[in-house]
């Protein structure tokens, strides 16, 4: 590339890290509040402080600064911060060792580090009803 020239060049993109197939993440720094719904299907690390509901279709980071005080859903929650609220999961739900969670959990797989401070119940999935009944009758 030349440093001097008289013809113009198009600006150069910005490339995005990890490359092309990198996964897209949004990224809510510790000096934002959100009053409201969070919704989306792309992977969302939050630092700040959320109030109201969090419902995505891709994964879901609370980092260690971060202070929710909402519902949460999303395919999987890693927590490293405070919530207060219920959480599903689709698939899972982990809790570092600083995280605090006030609230009940739901989700397939659930994993609670030593040291992480959790108050509220667990469902990890019941049988279907529709099994019990043919495992009562196996009997």
């Amino acid at each position: 590339m030349a440093l001097f020239t008289n013809k113009e060049q198009p600006p150069a993109r910005p490339q995005s890290v990890g490359g092309p197939s990198a996964p897209t993440i949004t990224f809510f720094g510790p000096n934002v509040t959100v009053d409201g719904k969070v919704t989306g299907n792309e992977a969302v690390l939050i630092e700040g402080t959320v109030r109201g509901e969090i419902n995505l279709a891709a994964d879901l980071r609370i980092g260690t600064q971060a202070r929710i005080e909402a519902k949460v859903h999303a395919k999987n929650v890693t927590v490293e911060g405070k919530i207060t609220g219920d959480i599903t999961a689709d698939d899972r739900v982990e809790l570092v060792a600083s995280a605090t969670v006030d609230g009940n959990i739901r989700a397939p797989k659930i994993i609670v580090a030593e040291g992480a401070r959790f108050r509220g119940n667990v469902d990890m999935g019941s049988a279907r009803p529709r099994d019990s009944a043919e495992t009562a009758k196996a009997k």
